[in-house]
Order: C-alpha cells, then sequence, then structure tokens
C-alpha cells in the first residue's frame, strides 16, 4: 500500500509516484528508458545462464589459503 493515498504505481508497482509525475512526459520517458534497460540486463544474463553469451568478465578461480 502507498504510503500516501496519492501515491500512484507505474510498471507493475517498479514505481511509486505522485500524479503529476505520472502525467509528466520525461518521467514517463525516464521511467520507460529504465525499463528497457532492465529487460535488457535480464536478456543478456539469461543468454549467459545458456551459454549463448560469453560472461564480459573474465573469471578466474582463486585458491586462497592461509597456510604458508
Amino acid at each position: 500500500m502507498p504510503y500516501t493515498k496519492s501515491m500512484i504505481k507505474a510498471h507493475n508497482g517498479a514505481f511509486l509516484l505522485n500524479a503529476t509525475a505520472a502525467n509528466d512526459p520525461a518521467v514517463q520517458g525516464a521511467m520507460a528508458s529504465y525499463m528497457q534497460q532492465l529487460a535488457r540486463e535480464a536478456a543478456y544474463r539469461k543468454a549467459v545462464r545458456e551459454g549463448r553469451v560469453a560472461p564480459e568478465c573474465q573469471s578466474t578461480t582463486w585458491h586462497i589459503s592461509d597456510r604458508h
């Protein structure tokens, strides 16, 4: 439940904003852009998990021991 009665949920509850912000084209554009970015990141992570894309970072196994 929103912390005030004037708050509106947008993009399936990802954003909580007032009516003025909900009607502002700049805010709507920013929210849409952020949701697209999240979708791209999720698709990339899925492709990496499925082995279709190599991860962007190199992973290395480190064998750390406190014995000298």
